[in-house]
C-alpha cells in the first residue's frame, strides 16, 4: 500500500510569510464532510506540530486541514483556541504535499467576520434572524477592533480590499 506524505506548516500569528518556530500547535485532519480522519486505529486530531511543522503519512484522499493552539481537553471545544485558516488538499498514492496554515490575528478574523455578517444581512432576514441582532454584533466587533492593534499583513489586505476594483 502506498500512503501519501503530508507536510504541514503553520505561520506565526498574523504573519503569513514566516513559520512559527517557538510554539506547539495541534493539527486536525478531517475528511470533506468535517469528520476527523480515522485510519489504522489512529485519530488524526490534536497532532502536535512542534515549531510549526508536522509531517504525517495519510491514505490517499481529499482532506481539510487546520490547527488549533490548544492541546486536547483545553481551550474552546471541540478544537481549542486560535484556529488557523482551513486548507483543502487532495493526495493520491505516493504524493508528497506541503500545506501552509495561516494563523490570522484577532483583528484579521474580526474584520472578516464583521464583513461576512454585513454582506449576509439579506440571507439572515430570509432565515428569520432579526437583522438588529446581526447589526448589533457588527457594531460590537467593530468597537473591539478599534481597540486592538493591527498587523502589517492585515492592514495591507484591508487597504487592497478597500480600493476600487480595476475596470
Amino acid at each position: 500500500m502506498s500512503t501519501a506524505n503530508l507536510n504541514i506548516w503553520i505561520t506565526r500569528f498574523g504573519d503569513p510569510c514566516h513559520i512559527e518556530d517557538k510554539e506547539t500547535w495541534f493539527v486536525h485532519i478531517l475528511d470533506c464532510e468535517g469528520r476527523v480522519l480515522e485510519w489504522c486505529k489512529k485519530k488524526y486530531a490534536f497532532l502536535p506540530a512542534k515549531c510549526g511543522h508536522l509531517e504525517v503519512a495519510v491514505p490517499p484522499g481529499c482532506y481539510t486541514i487546520f490547527a488549533g493552539h490548544s492541546p486536547q481537553g483545553q481551550g474552546v471545544p471541540p478544537f481549542g483556541n486560535r484556529l488557523t485558516h482551513v486548507q483543502v488538499v487532495r493526495l493520491n498514492c505516493g504524493d508528497h504535499a506541503c500545506v501552509t496554515l495561516f494563523s490570522p490575528s484577532m483583528w484579521y478574523c474580526g474584520t472578516w467576520f464583521a464583513h461576512a455578517v454585513q454582506t449576509q444581512l439579506a440571507g439572515l432576514r430570509r432565515a428569520n434572524i432579526d437583522p438588529q441582532i446581526a447589526e448589533t454584533a457588527v457594531r460590537a466587533v467593530n468597537a473591539l477592533l478599534e481597540k486592538l492593534p493591527t498587523d502589517p499583513f492585515t492592514e495591507n489586505t484591508r487597504r487592497a480590499v478597500a480600493e476600487e476594483p480595476p475596470k
